[in-house]
């Protein structure tokens, strides 16, 4: 692998920072599955055609860039919502109420949703079913190694809807994606025939974009409301997946819920930014950090630790 002729790191500014102890679970949590850490704590990622490093110090996140590409940092800006507009909608949860949205918050301050593009979420979450997110990381590793452009030091975007409608069963096969191999080119040739389909999906309302997205090879319910609110900035929509419904039976008590049931009750109560809140509740259901189930009149119970499984519950 050919190194990367990397800029000096500087300083990221953003209106809300990204906490040394959040940077992990906002690179490494279920959203994205393009960034990889070394020993000494620098991440490397890519997004789109950016290929960006960041890292946190007592001073906040500092990026770096690969030499010559413009554009880096602007792109980073967008990405982590850099003007702080998502740290407003986060204010306006009911976190005053809820005690169990409380803990999940300050378990990791400043969490945000990143901006991604609407193609990159949706390859990595029709790679997501029954998978893990070291094993999500992986598949779609190998497809871009495979199948993508390259952006330098032997780092790839992701494989266009074209390469992936063309790419080969054996070159699929090695990509370990199983019976996902086949969502991914029937999606690719799907949406090879719609160029606009991004502006098209967006211009929907979110009911519609939901079945549009279910509308595609491999696309239920679950995998169309990630990809509607990590790809599209639906930040309304609430996706339930293995750990918000262990984070929503565990700390409110909601045991045997239904999925729909559950994402009916995660849109009512959280309003508009009831994304936000599932990342939260997410990201501290990973942590096991939520509390007791959740008592109205009790803003801020203390949080319980449960003994942990060997199996980790999937993305």
């Amino acid at each position: 692998m050919t190194p990367c002729a990397w800029s000096a790191w500087r300083p990221l500014r953003l209106v809300e920072p990204v906490p040394v102890g959040t940077l992990r679970e906002q690179l490494d949590g279920g959203q994205s599955f393009r960034w990889s850490v070394d020993e000494d704590g620098a991440w490397t990622g890519v997004f789109g055609c950016t290929l960006a490093g960041l890292r946190g110090t007592d001073r906040g996140l500092e990026w770096r860039g690969l030499v010559g590409v413009d554009g880096t940092e602007a792109a980073l800006l967008r990405y982590l919502d850099a003007d702080g507009t998502q740290a407003k909608l986060t204010d306006a949860l009911p976190w005053r109420s809820d005690g169990v949205l409380l803990a999940a918050i300050a378990a990791h301050p400043g969490l945000r949703i990143l901006r991604q593009d609407p193609q990159e979420a949706l390859i990595g979450f029709l790679c997501s079913s029954n998978k893990r997110i070291l094993q999500i990381r992986q598949m779609v590793a190998r497809l871009a190694e495979s199948l993508g452009d390259p952006l330098g030091g032997g780092h790839h975007a992701l494989p266009s809807w074209s390469q992936l409608a063309a790419a080969s069963e054996a070159q699929l096969k090695a990509c370990a994606l199983g019976y996902r191999a086949a969502f991914l080119r029937g999606t690719a040739r799907r949406l090879l025939a719609r160029p606009r389909w991004a502006e098209e999906f967006a211009a929907l309302s979110t009911a519609e974009l939901l079945a549009e997205l279910q509308s595609l090879p491999g696309v239920g319910p679950k995998v169309a409301a990630c990809v509607a609110l990590f790809g599209f900035g639906r930040l309304e929509s609430f996706p339930v997946d293995t750990w918000v419904v262990q984070a929503l039976a565990g700390a409110y008590g909601f045991h045997g819920w239904a999925p729909a049931r559950l994402e009916e009750f995660g849109r009512a109560h959280f309003g508009p930014a009831a994304g936000l809140a599932q990342q939260y509740l997410f990201a501290a259901a990973r942590a096991d950090v939520l509390p007791m189930p959740f008592r109205a009149e009790a803003s801020s119970p203390k949080p319980v630790r449960r003994p942990k499984s060997r199996a980790r519950p999937r993305r």
